[in-house]
């Protein structure tokens, strides 16, 4: 790591790993923040084209660890590919990070991110491994989907045959048929769709494309969404973009929304811990200070939570939306002024923070079912 002013500077490091079947090639492009960041481990397609160095470099720079590694037999690795070493291999990687002592890896917070065919490995890999926090599905790729819904359509069938004789000119020592035998032989292990439960319940990104010809939605994700109906507390977030299968021209907002939906899934975790009797006692105090200013956007801030996750927490915790408690809070203030004090409707509007005395009228009947005049004639 070359330092700069005494401080860290973006590096890389190549190295190899041990592997069942040899050494596994690495990249490491550390995090330059002087501090235990989340790791990304990057798990490529078949036969790996794409490297995905462009996106492992916006992410290093938002502060994270980014490991990207190449399977048996591909790219330097050692061994004989198999769609089930890919499997292995990414385990052995998962181990490598845990058990690191030299490098500042938040273990507690490991993501896999699986382009295309990495998209079913990573998902045996967090069966495997389920202290793995979470998975980006990046253009996912299902080979045992395809190859059932290739058996009664023809058009897939080739188009899997093509995709099995393109690999096989970049890795050695086997053969397409060899591909196609061991996708056969066990369809549902290089499928993410056996583990659809397991999954649901995990931080997931799921990011695919409108018109990608190689991994078309209709195969590789609209069926696994619509399995997903069957889990409605699923934590999976799915994004479909008009781009390609290698998401050329939208890198960096792309880049953006990992690094967003890294931060929330996190933060979430970390706001779990909130009592929910804590919570509403915090949130009453907060709304009787700042009641005349106060938004949803700023509480959650206050909370150091997302906004759809207070939101949420808030609904969950009283039966009521923010709107709601708030609204309630400046009644009752309303209702108080209006009884113990003969100040004008319109103070008693401004007072409360509306900008609009008739709407404040509009509120107050709204919630009550008079006027505020009505109510203090009432009550004198």
């Amino acid at each position: 790591m070359i330092k700069k002013n005494g401080s860290a500077t973006p590096s890389l490091y190549s190295f190899r790993v041990p592997g069942k079947e040899g050494k596994i090639s690495c990249v490491l492009y550390p995090s330059s923040l002087n501090k235990a960041c989340p790791v990304i481990i990057f798990a490529h397609g078949f036969p790996g084209h794409e490297k995905n160095f462009a996106l492992a470099q916006l992410l290093r720079k938002a502060g994270f660890n980014i490991l990207i590694f190449y399977y048996r037999g591909c790219w330097g690795s050692e061994g004989v590919f198999s769609f089930s070493g890919s499997i292995e291999d990414t385990v052995d990687i998962i181990d490598y990070v845990l058990n690191d002592t030299a490098h500042n890896f938040d273990k507690k917070h490991i993501f896999l991110l699986g382009h295309s065919f990495g998209a079913p490995v990573i998902a045996r890999a967090i069966e495997q491994r389920p202290c793995i926090y979470g998975g980006i599905f990046l253009m996912p790729y299902d080979f045992g989907q395809l190859y059932k819904m290739s058996q009664t359509e023809e058009i897939l069938k080739n188009d899997l045959f093509s995709l099995l004789q393109e690999g096989e000119e970049f890795l050695t020592n086997t053969s397409s048929q060899e591909f196609y035998n061991e996708i056969k032989d066990n369809p549902d292990y290089y499928s993410y769709f056996p583990l659809a439960n397991m999954l649901s319940g995990k931080h997931v990104f799921w990011i695919s494309c409108k018109n990608d010809s190689a991994a078309p939605e209709r195969v590789h994700t609209l069926p696994f969404m619509e399995l997903m109906k069957k889990y409605p507390r699923t934590k999976i977030q799915w994004h479909s973009y008009d781009t390609d299968h290698y998401f050329s021209d939208i890198q960096e907002q792309l880049a953006s929304e990992i690094v967003l939906f890294i931060n929330d899934s996190i933060i979430e975790e970390q706001s779990a811990w909130i009592d929910e009797t804590i919570f509403i006692n915090k949130l009453n105090d907060l709304i009787a200070r700042e009641y005349k200013t106060i938004t949803s956007e700023g509480a959650a801030k206050y909370f150091h939570i997302s906004k759809p996750y207070f939101c949420a927490l808030v609904k969950n915790s009283t039966g009521l939306t923010f709107n709601q408690l708030l609204l309630n809070h400046k009644t009752k203030l309303a209702t108080s002024l209006l009884v113990q004090t003969s100040l004008p409707v319109v103070t008693i509007s401004d007072q409360l923070g509306y900008n609009d005395a008739a709407y404040f009228v509009r509120v107050f009947k709204k919630a009550t079912g008079i006027t505020p005049g009505e109510y203090r004639k009432h009550r004198d």
